[in-house]
C-alpha cells in the first residue's frame, strides 16, 4: 500500500484521498491476489475461476512495459480463454487498435482487442465514451 501511495504525484491530493479509500475498504474484505507473469501464468490462473462465471481479463498500462515482440504471448493466452478482454492502454499498444485520442497521452479503453469503447486518462481521473 505504501508504494501505491508513492506512486500518486504530488499536488494531486484527490488521488490520494481516492486510494485512502480504497486501501480502507481492501482492508475490509481483501481481495485474492496472484503473484506471477502475464505472459506465462494467465492460462493457469484462469482456470481456477468457476466454471459458470464470466472472466474478464482487465489491465491498465501494463502491456506497455512489456516488450513489442513478447506482447503477441498475451494476446494469444487472452484470445484462447474465451474471456471478455478490457485493455486500457496508450493507442498503438494493443495491434490493430487505433484511434485519434482527443487529449494528449490520453489511453484507450478497448474490448476483446479490436472494439474501442472510450478514451481514458491513464491515471482513472476521467473517461469519456465512444460514440
Amino acid at each position: 500500500m505504501r508504494w501505491l501511495s508513492c506512486l500518486v504525484w504530488p499536488g494531486e491530493g484527490d488521488r490520494q484521498e481516492r486510494l485512502a479509500r480504497a486501501v480502507a475498504l481492501a482492508r475490509r474484505d481483501p481481495p485474492v491476489v496472484h503473484r506471477g507473469d502475464l505472459l506465462t501464468d494467465l492460462p493457469a490462473l484462469a482456470a481456477q475461476a468457476p466454471a459458470d462465471a464470466t472472466l474478464v481479463v482487465y489491465h491498465t498500462s501494463v502491456l506497455t512495459y512489456v516488450a513489442p515482440d513478447e506482447r503477441w504471448r498475451f494476446f494469444s493466452a487472452v484470445g484462447e480463454l474465451g474471456a471478455v478482454w478490457l485493455s486500457n492502454e496508450v493507442p498503438g499498444v494493443v495491434p490493430g487498435v487505433q484511434s485519434a485520442a482527443r487529449e494528449e497521452s490520453a489511453a484507450l479503453l478497448v474490448r476483446d482487442g479490436r472494439l474501442p469503447l472510450a478514451h481514458t486518462d491513464p491515471h482513472g481521473t476521467w473517461l469519456r465514451w465512444l460514440g
